[in-house]
C-alpha cells in the first residue's frame, strides 16, 4: 500500500487505536529528526516552487533540491507529524499540511516552517460553529408556526448529531489528519482532510476558520483533494466518490454527480480552462471539459489505484500510481501509454525535472527516472 493510500486508509482508524497509543499533542510540539540520508525517507508529496523542488513525508520530514533532484538538504520543520500534501503560491512562500490537524507554513522556500494551525484549534472552531447551529435552531423552534416545526426538529436533530461529533472529537484530541492544500494567492487558503475537515483562510494563515457547513457532506466523507481548474473554477474530491466543486472561488459549493462511486485520490488541470483529469482506485480515471459538470471516462490499460499526477512546461502529462505504473499522456490525456518500471513500487508524487525526466516519491524515498 502506497503512503498516499495508506494515509486515507489510516485516517479512518486514526481518531481510535492511534490516537490512545500516542500523545498527539507531543507531535505538534517534537521537531523532525533529521536523516543522514533524507533521500531515503517516505515521502508523498512533490511540489516544484520556481526552480526549487520540494517534498513532504513521514515524522515531519520536508526535503528541498536546487539541482533538479539529484541532492536534497532537509528543512527545519517544528513538527513531527506525517505531512501529506503542500502547495507552493509564489517562488518563497509554502503550506503544508499533515496529520494531527497541522498546518505549515514557510516564508523562505521551504527551508524552515512554522506551525500556523492545528486540530486542536480545529476541533474548538468545530464545535463553536456546531453550538452556534444547535443554539439557532432551538430559537427558531420556539418561533416558527406548526408548518414550520416539523422540518426545524428534523434539522435541529441532524445539528444535535454534529454536535454530538464535535464533542466527541475535542475530547480525542488532534486525531484528524488533513489531506491536501490549495492556496488562490498569497491570502487565501484552503485545506480539507478526514471527516470532512475543511477549513478556510483569507489573511495568509493568520486564522482560520471552518467552512465544512458549504458542503452536503452529510456522512463526513473523507476529503483527499482540492484543485484549481480555472480562475474561479474548484473542485474536491474525496471518497465514496464525494465531488463539489465551486464557481466563485470557493465561496459557494455546489454537489457534482460522480462518475464513480469509489475514491478519488487526485486531480490534474491540463491547462484549458475548466477541464481537468480526475483519477483515484482501481485505474479510473476521468476527464472534465466543463469545470465538472460532465465526465467523459478514459481508457487506460492499469486496474491498480492511481495517486499523483504532473505536467510538464510543454504539456506532457503524467500520472503514478501503485505497482509501479507509470501513464504518460502526450496529448493532454486523451490517450495514455504506460512507461515500463522495474519491480513493483508505488509512487506517492511526482514532477517534471525536464520534459523527458520525472523525479518520483514513494515509501522507499527519492528517485530520477528518464522517459522518452
Amino acid at each position: 500500500m502506497s503512503g498516499r493510500l495508506f494515509l486515507v486508509f489510516l485516517a479512518s482508524i486514526y481518531s481510535s487505536a492511534y490516537a490512545l497509543d500516542l500523545n498527539l499533542q507531543d507531535r505538534l510540539r517534537l521537531p523532525a529528526q533529521h536523516y543522514g540520508h533524507v533521500k531515503r525517507t517516505a515521502f508523498l508529496s512533490i511540489e516544484r516552487m520556481g526552480e526549487r523542488l520540494l517534498t513532504v513525508g513521514e515524522r515531519g520530514v520536508i526535503a528541498y533540491s536546487d539541482d533538479q533532484g539529484a541532492s536534497w538538504q532537509q528543512a527545519q520543520v517544528p513538527v513531527s507529524t506525517l505531512i501529506t500534501s503542500l502547495d507552493a503560491v509564489s517562488a518563497t512562500e509554502a503550506w503544508a499540511v499533515g496529520h494531527s490537524g497541522s498546518i505549515l507554513y514557510s516564508a523562505d522556500a521551504g527551508a524552515s516552517w512554522q506551525l500556523q494551525f492545528d486540530g486542536q484549534q480545529a476541533n474548538a472552531l468545530l464545535l463553536a460553529h456546531a453550538q452556534s447551529k444547535v443554539a439557532t435552531l432551538k430559537t427558531a423552534l420556539a418561533e416558527a408556526d406548526e408548518t414550520e416545526q416539523e422540518d426545524i426538529q428534523f434539522s435541529l436533530e441532524d445539528a444535535e448529531f454534529a454536535l454530538a461529533n464535535t464533542q466527541f472529537d475535542l475530547e480525542l484530541g488532534p486525531a484528524n489528519p488533513f489531506l491536501d492544500v490549495l492556496f488562490l494567492n498569497e491570502q487565501q487558503g484552503y485545506a480539507v482532510g478526514a471527516y470532512g475537515l475543511f477549513v478556510k483562510t483569507v489573511d495568509g494563515g493568520a486564522t482560520w476558520q471552518t467552512v465544512a457547513h458549504l458542503l452536503e457532506n452529510f456522512d463526513r466523507y473523507h476529503l483527499n483533494v482540492i484543485s484549481r481548474l480555472s480562475d474561479d473554477t474548484l473542485i474536491i474530491a474525496g471518497e465514496a466518490g464525494t465531488l463539489f466543486a465551486s464557481y466563485d472561488r470557493g465561496e459557494t459549493w455546489e454537489t457534482l454527480y460522480g462518475p464513480y462511486q469509489g475514491s478519488f485520490f487526485g486531480m490534474q488541470a491540463n491547462g484549458a480552462d475548466d477541464a481537468a483529469l480526475l483519477y483515484g482506485l482501481k485505474g479510473n480515471v476521468f476527464k472534465t471539459r466543463d469545470g465538472g459538470q460532465s465526465w467523459e471516462p478514459i481508457e487506460v490499460d492499469v486496474e491498480t489505484s492511481l495517486t499523483a499526477s504532473a505536467m510538464s512546461a510543454s504539456g506532457r502529462l503524467v500520472i503514478v500510481g501503485l505497482s509501479g505504473v507509470i501513464l504518460l499522456s502526450d496529448d493532454k490525456g486523451e490517450h495514455f501509454s504506460k512507461v515500463k518500471t522495474e519491480g513493483f513500487e508505488g509512487f506517492n508524487g511526482v514532477e517534471f525535472v525536464t520534459n523527458s525526466q520525472l523525479v518520483l516519491v514513494s515509501d522507499e524515498g527519492i528517485q530520477l527516472l528518464s522517459i522518452n
